[in-house]
């Protein structure tokens, strides 16, 4: 296993995930550095999410390790891992559609809370504080920060599509989490939905109050390409290109996996 270098936050060292006879990753190790964003991309069917589900705890991987914080983590649950710090998005949107935008959210804060069943039923004491503490700091922080205020109360499956993203990034945001997991924040979005979305994720990367690592799968080139510190490449489920975003743009073999051909492929925003 490589040795880790200062700063490495999360290591996936030599992952292999296969389904049945499809080999989704083949031998993909990627180190992220504290305070970083990190992008994987890659043409669809390229192992991305693969990569991202085996990092939560969805998927348990056949060989392999992964390191947080230089703990091995590989055979942790997914609750687990979300203890230690890891919170994540979803490509498909995955809200309780029936429930209120602050009852999502909330729920993202449930692993801070320590009140027992029968403190909660009681609702006495220190389970009320615990409750009026963790509904200040989602008002306080994560509503200012995503701009939701407007529709905090509202019901979620009412809400239109890329206001839905916002609050699923609110509700991974709820955890406090040491690196956040998104799995293509930007899919389904306008244009001004995206500028938006990149820069709440700028905010929370670089906003003191949280300093939240992000590991990004995201197939908006701009984007990737403009709040990016490192972009990694998979193909058919190995790791084709690491580096800079402005490496990974003149690297030859990026190229071909997307055109099949030396084209120029990215447009920043910049």
């Amino acid at each position: 296993m490589p040795e880790l270098d200062d700063g490495v936050q999360l290591s996936v060292d030599n992952l292999h995930m296969s389904f049945g006879g499809v080999a989704a990753l083949r031998g993909v190790s990627i180190q992220v550095r504290q305070g970083e964003i990190f992008s994987i991309i890659g043409p669809n069917g390229a192992g991305k999410t693969v990569l991202l589900n085996c990092i939560s705890g969805l998927y348990r991987p056949q060989r392999g390790k992964i390191l947080f914080e230089g703990k091995d983590i590989t055979h942790l649950r997914p609750y687990q891992r979300a203890r230690l710090g890891l919170s994540r998005s979803f490509q498909k949107i995955e809200l309780f559609r029936g429930m209120t935008v602050l009852d999502n959210i909330r729920l993202g804060r449930h692993i801070h809370m320590r009140a027992g069943l029968l403190d909660g039923g009681i609702y006495l004491g220190g389970a009320a504080r615990e409750e009026i503490q963790n509904r200040d700091f989602i008002e306080r922080e994560i509503v200012d920060l995503l701009e939701i205020a407007h529709i905090r109360n509202k019901v979620v499956g009412m809400l239109p599509y890329g206001l839905q993203k916002r609050v699923e990034l609110a509700r991974a945001l709820a955890l406090q989490p040491k690196i956040l997991l998104l799995d293509e924040p930007m899919a389904g979005l306008n244009l001004e939905e995206v500028e938006d979305m990149a820069r709440f994720i700028l905010d929370a990367n670089e906003d003191k109050k949280w300093l939240v690592t992000g590991v990004l799968v995201e197939h908006d080139m701009g984007v990737v390409m403009d709040i990016s510190h490192h972009v990694a490449v998979l193909n058919f489920g190995e790791k084709i290109a690491e580096g800079a975003p402005e490496e990974i743009q003149r690297d030859e073999r990026v190229h071909e996996a997307y055109l099949g051909e030396k084209e120029e492929l990215y447009v920043t925003r910049r």
